[in-house]
């Protein structure tokens, strides 16, 4: 891309130079003020409305250069967009053929896509469910993963964009997946429009003018991914976030949600679990080791509840007011490397300990929507009873998820997991306690999940009303013909109702 700016002025409001490289830019945003304007044959005005951007560590910024299937780009503009479980980003790349794709940076996910020419069918968007059905399109069969409908009442920019930001802007827009290959339908003009693209590693893209500690410094104050702390509005407890790695924390000692901006943390609901982490965690927030040769922090710790699957299915997906019982119980450990990103430890009820991954490329799936070559082993229901710490999305007490896991070799799992909105698949690989006791120095012997689960003792009171009831059920037959079968079940009913829990009480 050329130097050379393709329209150049001063910023209205408060003087500094403002420049566009794209022939498309319409909205810009001054470096120094943050004024959003909007440019006007060979003006700008100012729109009036600020743009200032969420503190975030993105190694991204405008200028970074990279190469995408051989053609070198360019990084022009920023849209930050928020929305109920999260934020991501949208960054304007300009090709130096001149033409234009979008980088997009939510979580650890990265994509680059460009828009193409849509045929003349598209599915409605609500008839869309994810992981529900399939979009063939350039004879390949895509799956949908994310479905959302968004405002961008709360979005920022920064640099250049090719449209106008306001604030009733609103969209509906599908992302879909094929292995490798990313897709997304944003239904917001008529026809909708596709970008067409693949998932893509930041390493691959060979990056150059990327952010400094030093720039990260300057304009955020501290370094990327450190750590701060503050007490909670709710309780007062302290808690600990990454500063520009995460929008939303769970309090551990209180369970309120809070809400991070400028370094505070801002209560946004109080359930007033009041549990202690120490007690509902194996893996404290906050603990730093050594896990795969690289130095990881614990950021969050959120423990679900397995429940049935049929009846979460139909919960979720079918509208039946189901009742969901736990049968059993897991944690997820979110761990944070400033260079590596993100990795989750797993620990289960019954001791085991995983290492899992999202899937930046997603598996082939046959015609079920199934990954091909692996055995189906088994499905179940998950929701969120706890969280602590902090997470690049929002997370909720009682968020449902369906999970569907398959077998990749001797040690290795696929997991699907699917909720109202996405559908995304993550890799999970066995590990042992003694790993993760050594990476994180905690004691050396596993915990044990055992406890004595008696039933509660039956109240005398009560053993009298349940032989009542037996003798008045068999009272007719015994008195009409002195029926022996009916003195016999009387006598023998009561006295197994009279001993019913003696033996555990004597036990206690």
């Amino acid at each position: 891309m050329s130097n050379t700016p393709f329209f150049k002025t001063d910023c209205p409001s408060c003087g500094a130079p403002v420049e566009a490289h794209s022939a498309t830019a319409v909205t810009l945003v001054c470096g120094y003020c943050n004024s959003m304007l909007v440019r006007q044959d060979d003006s700008i005005v100012d729109s009036g409305r600020d743009s200032a951007l969420l503190e975030d560590f993105s190694p991204l910024q405008i200028g970074t250069t990279g190469t995408y299937v051989t053609r070198p780009f360019t990084l022009v503009g920023r849209l930050q967009v928020q929305y109920d479980d999260g934020v991501w980003n949208e960054w304007y790349a300009l090709f130096d053929d001149g033409q234009t794709g979008w980088l997009s940076e939510s979580g650890d996910l990265y994509s680059m896509t460009r828009l193409v020419e849509s045929p003349e069918v598209v599915p409605e968007f609500h008839d869309v469910v994810p992981g529900g059905c399939n979009f063939n399109f350039q004879n390949k069969n895509f799956v949908p993963s994310d479905k959302r409908e968004i405002s961008l009442r709360k979005a920022a920019a920064q640099g250049e964009l090719p449209f106008k930001l306001t604030e009733d802007t609103t969209s509906k827009v599908i992302d879909w997946r094929c292995s490798g290959l990313f897709l997304t339908i944003d239904y917001g003009d008529d026809p909708p429009e596709i970008y067409y693209g693949s998932m893509v590693g930041l390493n691959e893209l060979k990056l150059q003018n990327t952010r400094t500690d030093d720039q990260i410094r300057e304009t955020a104050g501290r370094l990327k991914g450190s750590h701060h702390s503050e007490n909670c509005p709710n309780c007062g407890s302290s808690v600990h976030w990454l500063s520009g790695v995460t929008d939303f924390l769970i309090c551990p000692s209180c369970g309120s949600e809070l809400e991070v901006g400028k370094e505070k943390a801002r209560l946004i609901t109080a359930n007033a679990m009041r549990v202690s982490q120490s007690k509902l965690f194996t893996l404290p927030i906050g603990t730093q080791g050594r896990l795969n040769n690289n130095d990881y922090f614990v950021m969050g710790a959120v423990r679900y509840s397995e429940l049935d699957p049929d009846a979460t299915y139909e919960y979720m997906f079918e509208g039946k007011r189901r009742i969901l019982t736990p049968v059993g119980w897991w944690v997820e450990y979110l761990l944070y490397n400033p260079q590596k990103g993100f990795l989750w430890l797993v620990e289960s009820s019954d001791g085991e300990w995983s290492q899992s991954e999202t899937q930046n490329n997603w598996p082939r799936l046959n015609s079920a929507r199934k990954p091909q070559g692996c055995n189906e082993l088994y499905s179940y229901g998950g929701k969120v009873e706890v969280a602590a710490g902090a997470f690049y999305w929002h997370i909720r007490s009682g968020d449902l998820a369906y999970y569907t896991d398959y077998q990749v070799g001797s040690n290795s799992k696929l997991c699907a997991e699917l909720t109202e909105h996405e559908l995304a698949w993550s890799k999970s690989t066995r590990t042992t306690y003694g790993k993760v006791a050594g990476a994180f120095g905690l004691q050396a012997e596993a915990p044990r999940y055992t406890a004595k689960m008696n039933a509660d003792g039956v109240d005398n009171q009560l053993r009298f009303v349940m032989i009542a009831i037996l003798v008045v059920v068999n009272l007719p037959a015994l008195l009409t013909d002195g029926n022996s079968v009916a003195f016999i079940t009387i006598f023998i009913g009561s006295w197994i109702l009279w001993n019913m829990g003696k033996e555990d009480e004597d036990e206690d």
